[in-house]
């Protein structure tokens, strides 16, 4: 029989804090082998399906004792398939005064490597067990406004059974989302047999078709709607607006010129985009970008026109907005077929929200909305 391989669950939390239980309180050392021994029990066809791993108290305080456990903490986010921070504001300890905490650092670790992977419970109503020095109150502090700064989603827990509830509910919902994230690549085929080999034999022009479509039907199982006034448009309803959503296909590598003037520059051409007859009031537009291979952040650039623009390389390929004219491209990587491009989409929705990102780009769309509509305006005065 081969080895159940189990889902490793790694839990970033203060030791020595102190949440209600009961009539009592008990440490956040107590919950978290709780949670630990719950998990640890939790069957799947007869088999354990976690591995959990929870970190002792603060090390002894010898230099090489809490080096090593700051890197074994940092490497157990590394490979855990999920983080689980149950965050009450602490920093944690530090290798040395002046330094983040540990519960920062594993938190910053796994945000910067793979966010998904990333489930919060907010812990309220903690008690701190002992007079926090000058350095740790910056510490936290320090930790405090990274935390709110990101904003991640975050369920409320004031006590120790709320704590393994709302921990318990958030490890279902990201073994869920696991197991989607799974079935989408697993349905990925490989590039030279089935659709993917069917667009290689295609031209550029007819591929780019196909690309186009295909985004366009993963865009409408997101709620899109085609829009018959503009080509390649699509009413898209992203977080309380309805965005002027326009898909286009590069049917080549980024490198390949021919198929990088296919798409050139479009938002040059955003004023020429009314569907105000068929849908007034969208913002933006928005360009998406089918890319058949890889992009890098420079060859965005480039297509951009100008270096001055948030441009950030993502799980999905490359995002590109301008903070002046409020210019954004989103340019998907690998849609080498149907699937491969909605699971690109599907990458740019999660990226969106788990970022807080879905919020900054419909404020841009509205603004790059009344940029559009001056231009028109003033080319219609000057006709």
């Amino acid at each position: 029989m081969a080895d159940f391989k189990r889902i490793r669950i790694m839990i970033s939390s203060r030791c020595s804090s102190l949440v209600a239980d009961g009539e009592q309180q008990v440490s956040m050392t107590v919950v978290r082998k709780r949670l630990h021994d719950r998990l640890r029990d939790e069957p799947l066809l007869g088999e354990a399906l976690f591995e959990v791993w929870i970190s002792d108290n603060a090390p002894d305080q010898s230099q090489g004792d809490l080096d090593t456990a700051w890197n074994r903490s940092l490497e157990e986010v590394r490979k855990a398939d999920i983080v689980l921070a149950l965050y009450t504001g602490e920093a944690g300890w530090a290798p040395k005064s002046g330094e983040i905490g540990i519960c920062h650092a594993e938190f910053q670790e796994v945000w910067n490597n793979g966010p998904a992977r990333l489930k919060v419970v907010r812990v309220l109503e903690v008690t701190f067990p002992a007079r926090k020095s000058a350095a740790e109150t910056k510490a936290d502090r320090t930790f405090q406004e990274y935390f709110q700064t990101l904003n991640p989603t975050s369920p409320e827990a004031r006590n120790a059974d709320d704590v393994v509830a709302r921990s318990l509910e958030a490890l279902r919902e990201a073994v869920a989302s696991l197991v989607k994230l799974g079935g989408r690549e697993a349905r990925k085929g490989r590039f030279a047999y089935g659709t993917a080999l069917d667009w290689s034999r295609l031209d550029f022009g007819a591929r780019k078709q196909a690309m186009e479509e295909a985004l366009g039907e993963a865009l409408r199982d997101l709620g899109a709607s085609p829009l018959s006034s503009v080509a390649g448009g699509w009413d898209w309803p992203l977080a309380d607006e309805s965005l002027l959503t326009i898909v286009h296909g590069l049917p080549a590598a980024f490198g390949v010129a021919a198929a990088r003037e296919l798409v050139g520059q479009p938002f040059l051409r955003d004023h020429g985009y009314d569907a105000s007859g068929e849908a007034p009031s969208l913002a933006g537009p928005v360009h998406l970008v089918a890319c058949l291979k890889t992009v890098s952040e420079s060859q965005a650039m480039r297509q951009l026109g100008f270096p001055d623009a948030t441009i950030v390389a993502a799980p999905f390929g490359v995002y590109v907005a301008d903070k002046v004219q409020k210019i954004q491209m989103v340019f998907l990587a690998n849609c080498r077929d149907a699937t491969t491009t909605r699971h690109a989409l599907t990458r740019l929705v999660e990226w969106l929200d788990s970022t807080g990102e879905e919020a900054n780009l419909v404020s841009r769309a509205r603004g790059r909305r009344r940029i559009v509509a001056a231009v028109r305006l003033a080319l219609d005065e000057g006709a």
